[in-house]
């Protein structure tokens, strides 16, 4: 699909949200019976809806427990499957310049009095940032949100970035928390301005700039609160060993040794997709790509990892992931049972992770962690030979 086309469907989504938004959070569903299980569910569906615009949001550890669903943020992302990867900074940036439009918002049918509060109006903007987020670009996102137009969309906007952090805390680091922190206090600005505009002639206008300088503060504080927290919580899961620390460390380890010998970037940047993927799924359709990187990402490992030790020990460079254990075990970079493990568990995660159409989240962890520890013993290996 051409560029020209798919910004002309993205406007179209977008349009469609604002009219009718999509966008929404979940509980994952316990493993109750019958209709204890749907009643448990509603109930925890409707205690999340009535959290939304409340001071402050508590930031959940867990981001397995809640779901993203929209199915226009389904067709955004099936609109950037379909345009060339240069192409897709132009249609992002699309997106993103509907945060810096007054205009991004509609009012729902009622008393005018009422008009411009959050809660009577809709907007699109949830959707850019779910998708900018997830799918999209984090810095361009935080940018736009530094230079954002106060409006009744921008009140929705910062309510949904406070559900993102409140249930998937995870999609953002620890830096850009330091850096979303920055872009929310900016906004301040961007509303201490409203007061230097002429009064506005139209009573619905004036009313949403009303509404706009009473509830954009609030939520702002918020989301500085929640900002706050999030980076405890990295500050947490760095010092628990119930947190996974070790795994966290090694898999940084494992980016750190990729660098030091020369391994290409694309390796590097299928991991961290990998990594991406697994924090952030909504469904298990995620995890599946998730365990894919993670398939390509051993494969080529090894394949590369040949590549160096073929500087040294010469032979035949391997071409194919089935030759590429041999030749390390051949020159005694792998030992027989490490070769023969590695075999069984690539196999493994073919079976239980890629081949089928979903992959459970048991089986997502399990081909992660081990993937980060077996990454980290050949890297330290080749390492020692001096490979690189």
């Amino acid at each position: 699909m051409n560029l020209r086309d798919a910004i002309q469907k993205a406007t179209q989504i977008l349009d469609e949200e604002r009219a009718m938004p999509t966008v929404r959070y979940k509980t994952v569903p316990r493993e109750l019976l019958g209709s204890t299980k749907d009643l448990f569910a509603a109930i925890s569906d409707s205690a999340l809806q009535s959290e939304r615009g409340k001071y402050a949001r508590t930031v959940r550890e867990n981001p397995q427990e809640f779901q993203f669903k929209s199915t226009n943020f389904d067709l955004l992302c099936a609109l950037v499957d379909r345009v060339r990867e240069d192409e897709r900074p132009t249609l992002f940036a699309t997106c993103s310049s509907r945060i810096l439009s007054e205009r991004s918002f509609k009012h729902r049918p009622g008393p005018v009095l009422g008009a411009g509060s959050w809660w009577r109006c809709s907007s699109e903007l949830p959707l850019v940032a779910e998708f900018l987020v997830r799918r999209g670009d984090k810095q361009l996102f935080i940018r736009a949100l530094s230079e954002s137009a106060a409006s009744p969309g921008l009140t929705l906007l910062l309510l949904q970035l406070e559900e993102i952090i409140a249930l998937n805390f995870t999609l953002f680091s620890d830096e850009e928390y330091t850096q979303l922190s920055a872009a929310i206090a900016s906004i301040g600005t961007t509303i201490t301005e409203l007061d230097k505009r002429p009064k506005p002639t139209s009573t619905l206008e004036s009313n949403a700039i009303y509404h706009v300088r009473d509830e954009v503060p609030k939520v702002c504080d918020s989301v500085l609160e929640e900002c706050r927290k999030a980076r405890f919580l990295y500050v947490k899961g760095s010092l628990l060993p119930s947190m996974n620390v070790e795994i966290n460390q090694d898999r940084d380890r494992v980016l750190t040794y990729l660098e030091k010998l020369g391994f290409s970037p694309l390796l590097i940047q299928s991991l961290e997709e990998a990594e991406k993927l697994y924090r952030t799924a909504a469904t298990p359709f995620d995890l599946k790509s998730s365990m894919a990187h993670l398939r390509s990402f051993l494969e080529q490992l090894h394949l590369q990892a040949c590549s160096l030790a073929h500087k040294k020990y010469g032979g035949v460079l391997p071409s194919k992931w089935g030759d590429s254990h041999q030749y390390l075990r051949d020159n005694g970079i792998q030992s027989l049972k490490e070769e023969q493990f590695i075999i069984q568990f690539y196999t493994l995660m073919s079976d239980a992770g890629v081949h089928p159409l979903i992959t459970e989240t048991e089986y997502a962890r399990l081909m992660r962690n081990m993937s980060i520890e077996y990454g980290l013993l050949l890297l330290t290996k080749l390492d020692k030979c001096g490979l690189n």
